[in-house]
């Protein structure tokens, strides 16, 4: 009989890591970077800069690592998020990585902008395409490709001597690719014995104030409309749905989306995957350029995408004379800058600092509020979670009917059996034997 173990995530969120074995044959899905000890207490930022198995960061997972013999048929990545993927580096090279062409170009860019010790080399990835199944040993493994804050974010279907196990992965059912969640819930995999599901949500505060994504193109939408001065946005970079509506959020209000070389890049490429992406030919968007971003492009791609890019480039001058127009969906201190100018100008009592992030960041860190707080600015809260709700999460457990349910990625596990049927909480390191 196949066996489960949770190496990491019974009672965390991120740093996710799952083994399935059978007869000696073993896959990993996910090796992430740890955000939080067990039970969400804070880590210890000195063990995120030395992973050992020793010192909790890398999961105790025989015949996985550089210094270990080789003892894993391959590892999938379910997205290309840092607690799911953030640790590839310490694996054996002779281990097959496989992932999605999304999280490969993600994890590429990456290793252009990305500080040195979050990039990722690796010469053994694999792509696999959605639906379509990944032969590995015994196990038949086929991605879902699913609705989530990470782009091109799988789920996965194991089979293995007559079982069938659903890993969740992480996902959602109120961003733009809702309808896949809609789809698998009408078209449900059959003769499911084992759901590994996700429960991020279930202990509250990820909500941010909006039901799905189109309520936040909306409400922003709404911002940009009534605005008499310009307008910050923090948004994470990699959140592509988030990028998509602050786009056609500016558009619909007739204003002036500007970003980063880093965002412009991110969309540039992943725009060879999905054409209907941004950007488009004579629209809204501008590149305000960033001497880092910029030098970090040459060194990597050379002058060439620089000048390739430059019809779109956008000084603080400009801004300033537009101010009303402008968006900026940029660095806070890129951000620092131009308010600075702007300031001199006319004080920025009319601006508005939009927060469009998970709310937890925000208090652990003062740095947004010192920007408000410098330069006086309202700060709007507009945001909906990465991950399932707790509707979603019964869509899919209510579509699958597994003989059993296994949380993962979650701090309330104990909540589960409250909301599901056939639960089965397992501890980090535990093996359960299907």
């Amino acid at each position: 009989m196949p066996s489960i173990i949770l190496h990491r995530g019974a009672h965390t969120i991120g740093g996710s890591c799952i083994e399935i074995e059978f007869d000696g044959h073993r896959i990993i899905f996910d090796i992430g970077m740890p955000l939080m000890e067990k039970g969400g207490d804070a880590i210890n930022e000195k063990k995120l800069a030395s992973p050992t198995i020793e010192n909790g960061i890398l999961p105790d997972v025989k015949g996985l690592y550089k210094d270990q013999q080789p003892a894993i048929d391959a590892l999938f990545v379910s997205h290309a998020h840092i607690d799911h993927y953030g640790l590839l580096n310490f694996i054996h090279p002779s281990i097959p990585v496989f992932m999605s062409r999304g999280s490969q170009a993600l994890i590429d860019i990456g290793t252009i902008f990305y500080p040195e010790q979050n990039k990722i080399h690796s010469d053994n990835i694999s792509l696999f395409k959605h639906w379509r199944p990944v032969q590995v040993g015994p196990f038949k493994v086929t991605s879902y490709l699913m609705d989530h804050s990470g782009y091109d974010a799988s789920a996965f279907l194991v089979e293995t001597q007559g079982k069938r196990i659903f890993y969740s992965g992480d996902f959602r059912g109120h961003g733009r690719k809702a309808k896949v969640l809609d789809h698998l819930a009408d078209h449900p995999i059959a003769d499911v014995n084992c759901l590994l599901m996700e429960g991020t949500t279930l202990g509250g505060g990820h909500k941010g104030g909006f039901e799905n994504e189109q309520d936040v193109e909306d409400a922003l939408s709404n911002l940009f409309s009534g605005q008499s001065d310009v307008s910050f946005v923090m948004a994470a970079g990699s959140n592509i749905d988030r990028l998509v509506s602050l786009y056609k959020a500016a558009a619909r209000s007739k204003k002036t989306l500007v970003v980063d070389l880093y965002n412009y890049y991110v969309l540039h490429k992943l725009k060879e995957i999905t054409p209907a992406l941004p950007p488009h030919p004579k629209d809204h968007l501008r590149i305000f350029y960033i001497g880092k971003h910029a030098q970090d492009i040459v060194d990597h791609l050379g002058k060439k995408v620089l000048y390739q890019f430059a019809p779109r480039k956008i000084g603080i001058d400009e801004i300033v004379a537009n101010r009303k127009n402008m968006v900026l969906k940029l660095p806070v201190s890129a951000m620092d800058r131009i308010a600075g100018q702007l300031k001199k100008q006319t004080p920025l009592a009319d601006a508005c600092f939009i927060y469009s992030m998970w709310a937890g960041y925000l208090e652990k860190d003062d740095y947004y509020t010192g920007f408000c707080d410098k330069y006086q600015l309202r700060l709007k809260k507009v945001h909906v979670s990465g991950h399932a709700y707790r509707n979603a999460l019964k869509k899919l457990a209510s579509a699958l009917k597994p003989d059993l349910l296994i949380p993962v990625h979650t701090l309330s596990a104990d909540k589960f059996d409250t909301f599901f049927d056939n639960v089965v909480q397992l501890d980090d390191g535990s093996t359960f034997e299907l």
